[in-house]
């Protein structure tokens, strides 16, 4: 009872004021001297500047502490207790840099720029109200700090664009890579070419809804603006030659063999691509440059240059003319292919460098040799970016395999909502780690080509913008800490701290939704656990964060029973058990059936043989319930393993565009070694034991199942039947990722492992 009463106690005062300090602001400064005493506001605070265009800036630091805080500060032209100074000649090494002094009567920003003193000013917004007197001088470790938004695949509406730049500028993240076309969208109006929106912009998904969204020149014009006001730049990215399917549905003859198709409803890589061997290609492409490079006044254009599949072009006649024409021919390194996409990079190039921007592409533009002046974006993995910067190019790191890719999963995928990834979890930690420069750029006098760092969000799961954010946050600003402060300043257990006071002072009051790390379970969490005699459970969280529970049935809360030890029980249960923020907030609930059973006994057959009796109909089938009411002409085989439940003559193309699908019914027994409780775990439709209906997913993502569950069974055969569907669920064709694979693993066993042969039987 104690424990409670001391939580609810550090909570009620919390929530009494805001409780500002130097060192929780996010990213830490570069130096911090803290002294005694804090300057408090009143109703009569002014502040003021040495420049009459920094009105701007201070109506927004105003507006933000009306919202934070609830403090009113006056914009005046004259004498003010918080002044702003700019000074071209100020010792401090970065234009972005400033010097903070808070004293108990004034507060004093000085700044080489007005970047600088809008940074000053997020700073002296962090130290909350009433801000304690200090001298911070700061300044960033990159100049590029960025972060990616992907409106593609499920679009951002503008409010939303503008409400994650509100939050990175606070956190003092300068650039917006805004990814504008892909294969399921093309999101920004171009007038020479109406059809972009007519047709690019939309996608039929699979279950019947319509997707569909784009940015007038006007909206960008906003959006640019609006980031300007808040120091970022907004980069734009028309990706090329590949993730282009969305043109190509409005303008096939793009395609090298014009072909005809809507946007991609799946994600993933398209094998239709444009074809570098028709010029009226460059044409199209040199329009779209001339029309999106004037609303956007960054130096930089993004070519994207990833993914791009080139099994069409080898068919091409005019790729392979083009090919021969400008003799890009293979060698060890290279195909005569790779050559061909250079040979297009490079080209592109010279266009955006006529409109007066420099190229950002993403690593596979070094595959054939790399363009002249290209800034390389190295995502998967840092050899890219090493290789860009040993030639003497400029580099941004956004490795996915380093934390960067913050669509990633950030805990056990069983409990975890799904999104991309083979379910291993990017942790806050991981990203948090991460330094940009790779000793052997240091090693090499090469580490200053590295300009900056940036996160980046995918959008093929962000079905909603609060997904979005549950995704992005708070490791983004693990981001914005890696890319601002020096090495020795960094504390992942101190940032922690910050994090979570950030989130509850801005986040939540912004309208934020945030990732709170959820209860887990060692093995692989689950939902439903079954016992004979007794259990015990063990929940752990992905940083050290206090957990509550109850017992009763009751939702938990902040003065519920606090999680020290491992449960045990008895009899059956209901757990329900959260995560604890020191600002109160609570993670969802993870609800836990504990279930005691006696085991289920073996069936008594005789006279089995291995494998299972497969039933197979083809059709394009949303759930279970089609197949009952319309499937027809099944067909009927034996196959020896759950792998042949996949129908090898089926064309992958076919499928990822919705023309055809199938589904696999296989029955018979499914051996059990030893008497025990199992957890059973498959991302196939259904899976059936003893007549009962152990596992669905109908209705959703095939992919890493969130619906693992458990099982005391006995020794020997048990009736079994598995559904597999090949069919698309919200974008996710349920033919990748283990497909038709089913695993166990025994309560006493750490890993799961697939149902093998051997365990297969039929009558």
């Amino acid at each position: 009872m104690k424990h409670q009463l001391l939580i609810l106690f550090i909570l009620l005062m919390m929530s009494a004021g805001a409780w500002g300090k130097v060192t929780d602001i996010i990213p830490i400064p570069v130096n911090v001297t803290e002294r005694q005493g804090s300057f408090r506001y009143s109703s009569r605070t002014r502040i003021s500047a040495d420049l009459p265009e920094a009105n701007s800036m201070l109506q927004l630091f105003a507006d933000k502490m009306r919202t934070l805080y609830g403090v009113r500060v006056i914009v005046s032209s004259g004498k003010a207790e918080i002044s702003i100074h700019i000074d071209s000649t100020l010792n401090i090494s970065s234009d972005e840099g400033y010097i903070l002094t808070v004293d108990k009567k004034t507060v004093t920003i000085r700044a080489k720029s007005p970047r600088g003193a809008f940074y000053g000013l997020q700073s002296l917004i962090q130290l909350g109200t009433p801000a304690p007197c200090c001298r911070i001088e700061d300044y960033p470790r990159f100049g590029y700090r960025g972060f990616h938004l992907d409106p593609c695949r499920h679009f951002i509406t503008v409010e939303n664009v503008k409400k994650q730049i509100d939050l990175m500028a606070l956190f003092k993240i300068n650039t917006l890579h805004f990814h504008l076309t892909d294969d399921q969208g093309w999101r920004i109006e171009i007038k020479k070419y109406p059809r972009l929106i007519e047709v690019g912009a939309t996608r039929k998904e699979v279950e019947g809804n319509t997707h569909t969204g784009y940015y007038t020149q006007e909206e960008i014009k906003d959006i640019v603006k609006y980031a300007a006001d808040r120091h970022v730049m907004v980069i734009p990215e028309v990706d090329m030659p590949g993730h282009m399917m969305s043109a190509i549905a409005a303008y096939p003859e793009l395609s090298c063999f014009n072909e005809v198709h809507t946007p991609r409803i799946i994600w993933g890589i398209e094998d239709i691509v444009l074809c570098p061997g028709k010029e009226m290609v460059y044409g199209f492409l040199e329009d779209v440059i001339k029309e999106v490079v004037p609303l956007f006044p960054s130096p930089y254009f993004h070519l994207g240059g990833d993914e791009c599949r080139k099994g069409r072009w080898k068919q091409c006649p005019s790729c392979q003319a083009t090919i021969a024409e400008k003799h890009l021919e293979a060698d060890n390194c290279h195909t005569a292919e790779e050559r061909l996409q250079s040979y297009f990079i490079k080209r592109m190039e010279k266009v955006v460098e006529k409109y007066g921007k420099k190229m950002i592409g993403w690593d596979e533009i070094l595959e054939g040799g790399l363009s002249p002046n290209a800034t390389v974006m190295s995502w998967r993995g840092e050899e890219g970016g090493v290789a860009a910067a040993l030639q003497g190019h400029d580099v941004i790191m956004a490795s996915s395999r380093n934390g960067l890719y913050l669509d990633y999963y950030q805990g056990d995928y069983r409990v975890e909502p799904v999104t991309i990834g083979n379910g291993t979890p990017f942790l806050l930690s991981k990203i948090y780690g991460y330094d940009p420069v790779p000793e052997l750029l240091v090693k090499e006098g090469k580490d200053s080509h590295v300009i900056g760092v940036q996160g980046c969000s995918w959008s093929e799961y962000m079905y909603t913008n609060e997904k979005m954010e549950y995704m992005m946050y708070p490791r983004a600003l693990a981001l914005a800490e890696i890319a601002w402060s020096p090495l020795v300043r960094k504390n992942f257990d101190d940032f922690c701290r910050r994090a979570d006071k950030a989130c509850a002072q801005y986040l939540d009051k912004m309208n934020f939704t945030y990732h709170i790390p959820l209860p887990e379970q060692p093995n692989g969490s689950c939902n439903t656990v079954a016992f004979v005699d007794k259990v015990q459970l063990i929940f752990t969280t992905t940083r050290p964060l206090t957990m509550v529970y109850t017992l009763d049935g009751s939702m938990p809360t902040a003065t519920s029973t606090i999680y020290s030890a491992p449960i045990e029980l008895t009899r059956s249960t209901r757990v329900r058990i959260a995560t604890l923020l020191s600002s109160g907030k609570m993670s969802q609930v993870r609800d836990v059936e504990v279930v005691k059973q006696p085991l289920q006994p073996a069936c008594q057959v005789t006279g089995v043989q291995p494998g299972l009796i497969l039933r197979r109909t083809k059709g394009f089938f949303h759930n279970i319930s089609e197949v009952d009411q319309t499937a027809q002409d099944w067909s009927v085989c034996k196959i020896k393993s759950l792998k042949e439940m996949i129908d090898p003559t089926m064309k992958i193309e076919d499928m990822g565009r919705a023309k055809q699908g199938y589904v696999s019914i296989a029955t018979g027994y499914v051996d059990i070694p030893t008497d025990g409780v199992y957890y059973w775990s498959a991302d196939v439709e259904q899976v059936w034991l003893d007549g009962k209906l152990l596992i669905s997913n109908s209705n959703e993502v095939k992919r890493c199942s969130r619906h693992d569950t458990s099982i005391a069974l006995g020794k020997g055969l048990h009736t079994f039947k598995v559904v597999f569907m090949a069919n698309i669920s919200m974008g996710w064709p349920s033919w990748r990722g283990r497909m038709s694979d089913v695993q166990l693993r025994k309560s006493d066993e750490s890993a799961f492992h697939s149902i093998a042969p051997e365990q297969l039987f039929h009558e």
